[in-house]
C-alpha cells in the first residue's frame, strides 16, 4: 500500500508535489491522510508552486477542514488535481485549490457531515447541532466556486451529489479537465459510498455496456406498468399526446408520468377548497419563502418602531399586515390554504408545524438583537482588541512588548534561539444570556411589539456589559500577572501626583509611554493613540484638542508643529469612568502597536448569538440570546493613567 500522503520535489525549480492518497483523519484502512502531520509537513515546505494530487474516499470532517484551511494559508499557488476521487471531506480539500483539475474520469462527491451517536435525545440533538456547525464551517469552502444557495441546499439534504469531470465543470467546481487516468477507473474494493451506476459508468469504460443494458432494462419495466394506464385513457387526446412524450423520453418515471396524467385530467375542474380573492392565501403566490421572509422580518420591525437600515424592497407591502395574515400567506407557500372562516388559533397552529413562521419569529428576534448590539454607544471598541478563542478553557496571552530582540550575528556565526517571555495574563469565556418568551395569544392578537423591541433591548444591554467589563478593568486597577497594579509606579504608568488635563501633562504622559522599555531593556517608544476621559471632562478635553486652541495657547509655528500629535488623539468618552472618577484621565496606544485591552469572543460568535424553540407545553415561542465573551488587560506599557484633581 503506498503512504497516504507524500510530499516530493518536483522536476521544476521551486515546485513541491503533495500526493494525498488515503482516507482523511481517523482511518477506516489501515493508514490515513492525519491533518497534524500533514499540516507541520506543509509549514516547512518553501516552494513556490504547490502541485497536490487527490484520490481519497474522505473522512473526518475536522481533519479536512484543517487541512484545507493549512493548503489556503500557505503563501505558494496550490494546483490541485483529482487523480481518482475526491469523495466528502476530501472534495472540501480540493476547494483549496488557486487552480483546480480533474482527470476526464475521475469522480466528485459533495455531501452533509455526517456521525454517529449514542445515547439519550440530548445525545443525539448535541450530536445535530454540532453537525450543523460542521455544515456552516464548510460552506465558506464551497460557496465561492458552487454558489451560496447550492452549496447549502448540498450540505443540508441528506443527498450524495456525485459529479463527474464535466458535472463539475459545468458547476464551476473546477477549471480543467485533463485525460483520463487508470487510477480514476480503479476504485477500492471497500467502498464506503455507493456511486450511482450512471455515474460509474461514465468513469469506467468496463461498466459502460452493463450500465446501458441495466437502463433499457429499467425502461422496459416502466412502460410494461405504464401501458395498462394509458390504454384505460386512451380516448383522451391530452392522455394520448403524453404517451407519446412519455415513450420518446426514458429519463420520465412514473410518478412523474401519474402527476402529468392528474394534472391534465385535473385541468378544467373547479377546485373545492377555493380561496377568496382577498385572502392573504391568495395574494401571495410566493415560490420563494425565503425572500418573503426578510421582507416580512423588516416590515414586523418597522411595525414595531425600530428603524432598519436598507430594509427590504416589499417591507412596505407588508407592514400593513398582521400576525396572522403573514403566517396564513406563508402557510399558503407550502400549498396549503384556509376558507375565510378558519380561526385564528387554527391559522397559528398550521402555521407553527411549518419551518417557515418559526424562522420568521426567530428572524424579527435575531435581527432586533443585532440592531439594539451594534447600535448601542460602545466606546470601548475604538480602543479594545477584539479577538476569538477556540473554547472556554483558560488563554494565556503573552504581550506583543515580551518579543525578545534581535541579535547581532558575527561573521561565521550562527542565529540564536529566541524565546517569549515567561509573563502572560490569563483569562477565559464567560457566558451570559436571557430567555424571551412570545405566547399564542400573543400571536393571536396581534402583539408583537414586545417580542421585537426587548431582543433590542437585550442586545444593547450585550454591548453595555462589554463597556461594564472594559471600563472595570480601567477602574478596578486589577493586578498583572507580575503581581503589580496595571496602572502602577512599577509599571511606570501611573502619574506620581494627579493633574489636570493640559499640553504640558499630556506631554508627560506621551513620555512616560514613550519611554516604555521592553524585557530586554530596549525603548518601545509607544505613541499614544487615544484619550479616554469621563464625561465630566469631554468638553474640557473637545476644546483642548480642537485647532483653535493651539492658535490661542501656542506661540510660534515650530512649537505649533511640535505640539500637533496632541490634536492627532482621538477622544474616547464613556460615562462609566465618572462613577469612579471625574478629573482622572488616561491615554492608550494603537492596538496595531501594542497590547492594551483585549475582549474576547468565542470562535465564529462575534457578536450576540441566538436560538429559538417551540414549547409545546404552553404553546409558546421562545429565543434564547447568549454571548460568551471576556475582557483582559494584556500588557500595561500602552496605557496610563492620571488620577487628575
Amino acid at each position: 500500500m503506498s503512504k497516504p500522503f507524500e510530499i516530493r520535489a518536483a522536476g521544476q525549480r521551486g515546485t513541491t508535489e503533495i500526493l494525498i492518497y488515503g482516507d482523511i483523519g481517523d482511518s477506516w484502512s489501515d493508514e490515513s491522510v492525519q491533518a497534524a502531520d500533514f499540516v507541520r509537513d506543509l509549514q516547512q515546505i518553501q516552494a513556490n508552486i504547490l502541485n497536490v494530487r487527490i484520490n481519497s474516499y474522505g473522512g473526518a470532517v475536522s481533519d479536512g477542514i484543517a487541512i484545507y484551511n493549512a493548503l489556503r494559508r500557505h503563501p505558494a499557488t496550490v494546483n490541485i488535481s483529482v487523480d481518482g476521487v475526491a469523495v466528502s471531506s476530501a472534495s472540501l480539500i480540493t476547494m483549496a485549490g488557486d487552480s483546480i483539475g480533474m482527470a476526464e474520469n475521475a469522480l466528485m462527491m459533495i455531501h452533509a457531515p455526517w456521525g454517529a451517536a449514542a445515547g439519550n435525545s440530548k445525545d443525539m440533538r448535541e450530536m445535530a447541532a454540532m453537525l450543523d456547525k460542521f455544515a456552516d464551517a464548510m460552506t465558506s469552502a464551497y460557496a465561492g466556486r458552487l454558489g451560496t444557495d447550492t452549496t447549502k441546499q448540498w450540505l443540508s439534504d441528506g443527498e450524495d451529489h456525485w459529479l463527474t469531470a464535466s458535472e463539475a465543470h459545468e458547476y464551476g467546481l473546477i477549471d480543467e479537465i485533463s485525460a483520463p487516468l487508470d487510477i480514476a477507473a480503479s476504485l477500492p474494493p471497500k467502498q464506503r459510498f455507493t456511486i450511482p451506476e450512471a455515474i460509474m459508468s461514465k468513469t469506467d469504460p468496463n461498466l459502460a455496456k452493463q450500465a446501458e443494458g441495466a437502463v433499457l432494462a429499467r425502461i422496459q419495466a416502466r412502460n410494461n406498468e405504464l401501458m395498462p394506464i394509458f390504454a384505460r385513457f386512451s380516448a383522451n387526446p391530452g392522455i394520448s399526446a403524453i404517451k407519446d412524450q412519455v415513450l420518446s423520453d426514458p429519463s420520465i418515471t412514473v410518478d412523474q408520468v401519474r402527476a402529468m396524467m392528474l394534472e391534465e385530467m385535473g385541468k378544467d375542474a373547479e377546485p373545492i377548497n377555493q380561496v377568496a380573492p382577498n385572502s392573504p392565501a391568495a395574494w401571495g403566490d410566493n415560490a420563494h419563502q425565503r425572500d418573503f421572509k426578510d421582507a416580512a422580518v423588516d416590515a414586523m420591525l418597522q411595525r414595531a418602531g425600530i428603524s432598519v437600515d436598507n430594509p427590504h424592497p416589499a417591507a412596505n407591502d407588508l407592514r400593513g399586515r398582521s400576525i396572522l395574515n403573514v403566517a396564513e400567506t406563508m402557510i399558503g407557500h407550502r400549498g396549503s390554504t384556509f376558507l375565510g372562516g378558519a380561526s385564528p388559533s387554527e391559522i397559528v397552529q398550521a402555521a407553527m408545524t411549518t419551518s417557515d413562521f418559526p424562522d420568521l419569529l426567530s428572524g424579527v428576534a435575531g435581527k432586533s438583537l443585532m440592531l439594539g448590539y451594534e447600535r448601542e454607544p460602545a466606546s470601548h471598541r475604538i480602543w479594545t482588541r477584539p479577538v476569538e478563542v477556540d473554547d472556554f478553557k483558560p488563554v494565556s496571552r503573552v504581550a506583543l512588548s515580551e518579543a525578545p530582540g534581535l541579535l547581532e550575528i558575527p561573521e561565521h556565526g550562527t542565529y540564536k534561539e529566541g524565546s517569549l517571555s515567561d509573563r502572560a495574563e490569563s483569562y477565559k469565556l464567560k457566558r451570559y444570556g436571557r430567555v424571551l418568551k412570545l405566547t399564542r395569544q400573543s400571536i393571536i392578537n396581534d402583539d408583537l411589539g414586545d417580542f421585537a423591541r426587548i431582543p433590542m433591548a437585550f442586545g444593547a444591554s450585550a454591548a453595555r456589559l462589554e463597556a461594564d467589563k472594559v471600563y472595570g478593568l480601567l477602574i478596578s486597577n486589577p493586578s498583572m500577572s507580575d503581581g503589580f497594579a496595571l496602572f502602577s509606579n512599577e509599571h511606570n504608568n501611573l502619574a506620581s501626583t494627579g493633574a489636570p488635563l493640559s499640553v504640558p501633562t499630556l506631554g508627560a504622559a506621551r513620555m512616560a509611554m514613550r519611554n516604555q522599555k521592553g524585557p530586554n531593556d530596549g525603548y518601545l517608544n509607544i505613541i499614544p493613540r487615544y484619550l479616554i476621559v469621563p464625561t465630566a471632562m469631554e468638553s474640557e478635553a473637545m476644546v483642548l484638542l480642537a485647532n483653535e486652541h493651539f492658535e490661542r495657547v501656542v506661540d510660534g509655528d515650530a512649537l505649533r508643529s511640535g505640539l500637533a500629535w496632541v490634536k492627532q488623539l482621538e477622544l474616547v468618552v464613556d460615562p462609566r469612568l465618572d462613577a469612579d472618577s471625574t478629573a482622572a484621565w488616561y491615554l492608550a496606544g494603537s492596538t496595531s502597536q501594542v497590547d492594551t485591552v483585549e475582549v474576547a469572543h468565542l470562535n465564529g460568535w462575534k457578536h450576540v448569538f441566538t436560538e429559538d424553540r417551540q414549547k409545546f407545553e404552553d404553546d409558546s415561542f421562545e429565543v434564547k440570546a447568549r454571548l460568551d465573551f471576556a475582557t483582559q488587560a494584556i500588557d500595561w506599557v500602552g496605557l496610563y493613567k492620571n488620577p487628575g484633581q
